[in-house]
C-alpha cells in the first residue's frame, strides 16, 4: 500500500508550478486532492488535467489572505472526503526590488499572501489534522535561510515560515502532527509566471533556475513520508545553507558580487 493511498491532501497555490507538480505526484500515488488557488482559469485547467489522470480531486478557488475562505475550503474538503491528512502551504508571491523601492502596500500584499495566508489556512485545518495525526508542510525557500539582495521582502516572509514551523512543531507534537519545511532554490516556471516590482507592477522572472517544480514535488513527498523537519533542495541550496552557518561574511561578499554583476 502506497503511503499516500487515500490520504486527503490540501494544496494551496496549486494551479501551476510547484503546487500543481505536487498535486500530480501525490495524486499519482493515490492521494485524494483538494487544490486551491486564486487564479480561477488556471485552477480549472489544473483540475481537468488531474481528473484526466484519474485523480480524485476537488478544485476550490480561494484567496488564502481571507480567513473565511480558508475555513470554507477546509469545510469543502471535509464534506467531500470526510477528513484531512496533509496541508501543503505553497501559495506565494515574490517581490524583486531593493527595499527602498518598495511601497508599503506592496510589502503588505506579500506578507498577506506568503505569511498570513499560510497562518490562516493552517488555523483552518488544525482540528482535522490533529484528528488524523497528519502533516503540515510550509514551502519556504533557500532565501529564507540566507536573504538575498533585492529580495528582502520575499526572504523575510520565507524566513518567517521557518520560524512558524519551529514553534508549531513543538505545539503539535503531543497531538502527533508532523510539521515540515521544504526549502527550494529558484525553480523553472511557465512563461505566464511573474514577480512584483517594488511599486506592485508585474515583470517577468529573469533569474536562472536551479530546480524544477517536479524536483520540488519529489522533495515534498519525501519530507511528508519520512516526517522530516526540513529538507533543503539542490547542491547550491545546501552549499548556501552551510556557508551561511560557518562563514556568513564570505557569503555576504559572494552575494554582493553577484548583485553588482546583475
Amino acid at each position: 500500500m502506497d503511503f499516500f493511498r487515500d490520504k486527503v491532501v490540501l494544496i494551496t497555490g496549486a494551479a501551476r508550478g510547484i503546487g500543481f507538480a505536487t498535486a500530480e505526484r501525490l495524486g499519482a500515488r493515490g492521494a485524494r486532492l483538494v487544490v486551491t488557488d486564486v487564479l480561477e482559469d488556471p485552477l480549472k485547467r489544473a483540475e481537468a488535467a488531474l481528473q484526466g489522470q484519474g485523480v480524485q480531486v476537488l478544485a476550490a478557488r480561494s484567496d488564502v489572505t481571507d480567513p473565511a475562505q480558508c475555513r470554507q475550503v477546509v469545510a469543502q474538503a471535509l464534506e467531500r472526503f470526510g477528513g484531512l491528512d496533509v496541508l501543503v502551504n505553497n501559495a506565494g508571491i515574490s517581490v524583486v526590488a531593493p527595499l527602498e523601492e518598495c511601497l508599503p502596500e506592496t510589502a503588505r500584499k506579500l506578507v498577506d499572501v506568503n505569511l498570513l495566508g499560510a497562518i490562516y489556512m493552517t488555523l483552518a485545518a488544525m482540528e482535522p489534522l490533529k484528528t488524523s495525526r497528519g502533516h503540515v508542510v510550509f514551502v519556504s525557500s533557500v532565501s529564507g535561510i540566507r536573504a538575498i539582495p533585492s529580495g528582502s521582502l520575499y526572504s523575510c516572509s520565507k524566513a518567517a515560515l521557518r520560524s512558524l514551523a519551529e514553534s508549531l512543531r513543538l505545539e503539535l507534537k503531543p497531538c502527533g502532527v508532523h510539521v515540515g519545511v521544504i526549502s527550494p532554490g529558484f525553480t523553472t516556471t511557465d512563461e505566464a509566471k511573474t514577480v512584483l516590482k517594488g511599486d506592485g507592477t508585474l515583470r517577468p522572472i529573469h533569474r536562472p533556475p536551479h530546480d524544477t517544480p517536479e524536483g520540488v514535488a519529489r522533495g515534498i513527498a519525501a519530507l511528508i513520508e519520512k516526517r522530516e523537519r526540513e529538507r533543503i533542495l539542490t547542491p547550491l541550496g545546501k552549499a548556501t545553507a552551510l556557508l551561511q552557518r560557518v562563514s556568513p561574511r564570505v557569503l555576504d561578499r559572494v552575494l554582493q558580487g553577484r548583485e553588482l554583476k546583475n
